[in-house]
């Protein structure tokens, strides 16, 4: 009985293997959560962009999950659902890209300084506070409008996951596989915004980073059309 139970647990570690691998390069080529990740590091920092980085977690994996037990059914049965969705998201990614190419530097403007998800303000002393990244919550709703978390969940859904009876059991260990390795590749965008802090201080070079961000979001939203 222990050789059987063996072998089973052998047998889905080998399955969840190229589920792993995919999972790694989708999440950490660039794409909409990395790039507003990059930003909101530079700007806040790694704490502050925890919950950010949460969120797309859950996100992601909820995706996962629905797609999973019948919810990308709803996109072959009503076409106009998905053409809906990828319009909402190129209209969405263009809006990011803009607010970035119109963002002040915070300590150039710090009242109308914005990026997406991340805001500047001041304090009551009238001196300029580090910007907040997306909520938790902000960020696992954007993944609704990311054309590439969709294209992951619609992905391991239908390559990943058996059609039998043990179907929801597979879910279960592909979710779970999924989100484990896609916390360390979007914590690497986020780490990578945190080292160039000091180099974004000069208005120049922030405008430049930002403007880079900008044009890697329009690349996706041009790729979804």
């Amino acid at each position: 009985m222990n050789t059987d139970i063996a072998a089973q647990w052998g047998a889905q570690l080998t399955a969840l293997g190229p589920l792993a691998f995919f999972m790694a390069v989708a999440s950490i080529t660039p794409g909409p959560n990395n790039v507003m990740l990059a930003t909101a590091g530079a700007v806040a920092g790694l704490r502050a962009s925890v919950p950010h980085i949460l969120g797309i977690l859950v996100g992601v994996t909820v995706q996962i999950a629905l797609i999973g037990i019948g919810l990308g059914s709803l996109f072959s049965t009503h076409p106009w659902l998905a053409e809906s969705l990828r319009m909402a998201s190129v209209g969405y990614l263009l809006w990011l890209a803009w607010s970035l190419v119109t963002a002040s530097p915070p300590e150039e403007d710090a009242t109308t300084a914005k990026a997406p998800g991340v805001y500047a303000r001041l304090d009551n002393a009238g001196k300029p506070q580090r910007g907040r990244p997306l909520s938790f919550l902000g960020a696992a709703l954007f993944q609704w409008v990311n054309p590439k978390a969709w294209m992951m969940a619609l992905t391991v859904c239908a390559a990943f996951l058996p059609a039998g009876e043990d179907r929801l059991t597979a879910l279960v260990s592909v979710a779970a596989v999924s989100m484990l390795v896609n916390l360390p590749c979007v914590t690497v965008w986020a780490g990578a915004g945190v080292a160039l802090r000091r180099w974004l201080n000069a208005p120049a070079r922030w405008r430049a980073f930002n403007l880079t961000m900008a044009v890697a979001l329009v690349a996706t939203a041009a790729g979804v059309l």
